[in-house]
């Protein structure tokens, strides 16, 4: 990602933590810093903003390729790149069959 794009997914996820501590918490301050430690989603918020400080944003956990910028900006906290989602998703999907046929 050039550097106008990491600025714009940045404040797309600061947007999305303000949004979330606004609908959550009514005590600005000492309840944002609990839900930082409590929210699942904020925390995964979090962890995105600490990847791209590390110049880790956008890169796949598992292929170590680039997440497309489309799907930055509809999740962006994601993990994986479309190919290895796709895949995760399928197997995920064989799991749930081979486990529903196994027990009926």
């Amino acid at each position: 990602m050039n550097p106008i794009e990491t600025a714009e997914i940045r404040e797309l996820i600061i947007a999305k933590i303000a949004s979330i501590l606004g609908s959550v918490y009514d005590e600005p301050a000492v309840s944002a810093w609990l839900a930082f430690k409590s929210e699942p989603r904020l925390n995964e918020l979090r962890l995105a903003l600490e990847r791209i400080e590390r110049d880790e944003y956008g890169v796949c956990i598992f292929c170590k390729g680039r997440i497309s910028l489309t799907v930055l900006r509809q999740a962006p906290t994601a993990h994986f790149c479309d190919s290895c989602a796709s895949i995760l998703r399928h197997r995920t999907e064989a799991n749930a069959q081979h486990s529903s046929a196994r027990n009926p």
